[in-house]
């Protein structure tokens, strides 16, 4: 049905068949404000009503073929009849019939003959009425749709009666018919969860007796079993005397938040591939152990875990059977390790969780309260040997074996870091020893440590000699399918080993502080190349240059980026810094200050390997960055799994509802691609739009500059 337009004046419909009178009240109501329209019997009027739906009928009850009193009854049965007010005329003043045209659907009567000062405030008043009465239905409508959409119910409770009125939304939430609640708070208790019942009763009592707002979770049960929660928060509304009243309250679901809470603290605590806890979670827990062990005077140990030739699996096979390969060593050292030995089997478990994935193919063994230093010795042979019996992947044997490296609480180090450390050591160590086999960390441990060594001091001459060179992968827009940027990634030429990759050198380069050193010559170098490339006649691409928490946490940073951008000639907007979460937020509000200046400048900024801290999750809308990257283990969650990984979901989401962009790393399969584009991705990299290159090789990639057109 077309709806009737707004009017200007309020439009009344006169039945009357005498048309003398229709006359006197059309006069009447002109000069009243109103437009009229006119009908002289009962079917007349009903075309009239449907043809221009008026919003007040004054209605004769005497009238041949069809009366007043049939009439009224037929327009409350129209589309629009019910809330329309009817004033009945008539000469009949008997209680009979005036009850009659109420039972009919009458709003009012008036009698004959007319007086036109009455008639004219009657309708002025019965349309006041009814504009004030369509108001509140429309507040009440848009209330009750405010509440379904919030999943809110309000209720009310008398204290002095024990009434409990609850609202139609509330019923709903609880699975409950508005004419079957009870009515008194036992009813409102009764859906209550048993193992909440006495705290939100003693929750609402407590509002009458210290007088203080109630705000509570807790949950509910429905008619068929299953529970959900709800956040109740209720006030006491007071006489002149400081005696309750009533209690008001609302119950809003909030069953999303929660499963969003737990999804977050799984995001920042635990690995997404294999469920065991992460980096983080495993610290907390170390930490714990050593004032535990420092206070009692008793031992621990830490087992660094490394899989042998994961790469060579991971090149061969692909990194869809390395993940699914990962999963089965998590839960087949679930099972080598004993529940006494504080492992963590599942992310819902809230046991100790020192059975931990550090990342790739690195793994982590917390054991406390050692009786004897070689019962780590015992774990660690158990956790050898179960690597021996074959893995079955996708019907496919592969054989892979571990190496052990253990550290003990305190002869090897009193600190995280210490015992981290050495047991890394003692790991490596048990690689030179020829793999698949155990090693206690020992203060003459010669073969890994001299290698170190040697490397470092050639590292330092590597930063003297720059002996680095810069390769780039290709950023894409993954719309537009073009290239749009470039991460700009560092390679050592090392004059007897050949080209490094970081993860040979990177550490070393860490430990020793020269991570800065060769930060600030990436950046310089990257800054150069890009400029040469737009001289060169190249579509200007954005690079991203990785900043070390180093370099970043240092006083020069700002300066270092000036210089390089000021040097070569490249314009701000160009370069783009990347850095973790977990350097952002060391010192939150210094980072702000940092990245602010930065932004000002003009440089581009993003947060790299998103989702794999946790601080940046209640930090991130406070952060002046332009993008955020998924980490790439999210995204070979997309070639396991039916339907995208809710992770990587969540984090676009979050990511455009602070307008920010979001680029995937690790996207090698087409399958990917179409799935964060269907999701709503903005950027990719990864070995499907190619792998790091040379400079020289890059720039054959990149589009030549668009001629543009003489005005």
């Amino acid at each position: 049905m077309e709806t009737v337009p707004e009017r200007v004046c309020p439009l009344a419909l006169i039945v009357d068949d005498d048309v003398i009178v229709r006359v006197f009240v059309r006069e009447v109501l002109e000069q009243s404000g109103h437009e009229v329209c006119e009908a002289e019997n009962g079917p007349q009027a009903l075309e009239r009503f449907i043809e221009h739906r008026p919003d007040i009928v004054l209605l004769d009850i005497m009238m041949p073929g069809m009366d007043g009193f049939t009439a009224c009854a037929k327009f409350r049965e129209l589309v629009g009849g019910s809330r329309v007010p009817i004033l009945i005329m008539t000469a009949l003043d008997d209680t009979e019939s005036i009850a009659k045209a109420y039972e009919r659907g009458a709003t009012d009567f008036i009698t004959k003959p007319l007086n036109p000062t009455i008639l004219s405030h009657r309708v002025k008043y019965m349309f006041r009425s009814s504009q004030t009465l369509e108001a509140l239905r429309r507040s009440e409508s848009r209330l009750g749709l405010a509440q379904r959409i919030a999943k809110i119910g309000n209720w009310e409770w008398r204290p002095d009666t024990n009434r409990f009125t609850a609202s139609s939304e509330l019923c709903r939430l609880i699975g409950v018919r508005l004419q079957d609640f009870g009515g008194t708070l036992d009813s409102f208790l009764h859906v209550v969860h048993a193992e909440d019942r006495e705290r939100v009763d003693v929750a609402l009592r407590q509002i009458l007796t210290e007088r203080k707002p109630c705000d509570i979770d807790h949950r509910i049960v429905l008619p068929h079993g299953a529970d959900f929660a709800v956040h109740l928060q209720a006030e006491a509304l007071f006489d002149e005397q400081s005696q309750a009243l009533t209690i008001i309250g609302t119950a809003q679901d909030i069953t999303d938040r929660k499963q969003s809470e737990r999804e977050i603290y799984r995001l920042a605590y635990f690995d997404s591939l294999t469920g065991l806890a992460n980096r983080v979670l495993f610290k907390d827990r170390l930490t714990q152990a050593l004032a535990h062990a420092s206070r009692y005077h008793s031992n621990l140990a830490v087992l660094f875990l490394d899989l042998d030739r994961f790469k060579v699996i991971n090149d061969t096979l692909g990194h869809n059977v390395g993940d699914l390969l990962l999963k089965q060593v998590a839960g087949r050292l679930s099972e080598s390790v004993r529940h006494s030995d504080s492992v963590s089997r599942s992310v819902d478990k809230e046991e100790d969780h020192s059975l931990a994935r550090l990342g790739g193919d690195e793994f982590t063994v917390l054991l406390t309260n050692l009786r004897d230093v070689q019962d780590a010795g015992t774990v660690a042979r158990r956790i050898v040997d179960a690597m021996a019996k074959p893995f079955l992947i996708e019907g496919r044997e592969i054989f892979v074996t571990i190496s052990v490296g253990i550290a003990i609480f305190p002869v090897d180090g009193e600190s995280i870091d210490a015992l981290l450390k050495n047991a890394d050591s003692a790991m490596y160590h048990a690689k030179e020893k020829g793999r698949n086999n155990f090693q206690f960390y020992s203060n003459n441990l010669n073969a890994a440590a001299t290698d170190r060594l040697n490397l470092e001091g050639e590292l330092r001459h590597a930063v003297e000699r720059e002996e680095f060179v810069v390769f780039y992968q290709p950023q894409i827009d993954l719309r537009a399918g073009e290239i749009v940027s470039a991460e700009a990634l560092v390679r050592w030429q090392h004059p007897r080993r050949g080209l490094l990759r970081p993860e040979e050198f990177m550490q070393a380069a860490l430990d020793t502080g020269l991570i800065r050193a060769i930060d600030e010559w990436v950046l310089r170098t990257a800054c150069r190349h890009s400029q040469e490339w737009q001289q060169r006649g190249k579509t200007p691409v954005r690079i991203s240059v990785n900043i070390s928490n180093s370099l970043f946490h240092s006083d020069t940073l700002v300066s270092v980026v000036e210089q390089a951008l000021g040097r070569t000639g490249l314009t701000p907007a160009c370069l783009e810094l990347e850095l973790t979460e977990s350097i952002v937020m060391r010192n939150v509000d210094a980072s702000i200050a940092t990245l602010t200046t930065l932004r000002t400048m003009g440089v581009q900024l993003s947060i790299d390997d998103f989702g794999t801290g946790y601080s940046s999750l209640s930090y991130l809308h406070r952060l002046p960055i332009n993008r955020v990257k998924i980490d790439q283990s999210f995204i070979l969650e997309i070639l396991t799994q039916a339907r995208p990984p809710m992770i990587v979901r969540a984090i676009i989401a979050m990511a455009h509802s602070l307008n920010l962009f979001v680029l995937a790393e690790g996207v090698e399969q087409e399958s990917q691609r179409t799935t964060l584009i269907e999701e709503g991705c903005d950027y990719a990299q990864g070995h499907l739009f190619g792998r790091p290159m040379p400079a020289d090789e890059f720039v054959l990639m990149l589009q030549p500059t668009p001629l543009r057109k003489a005005s």
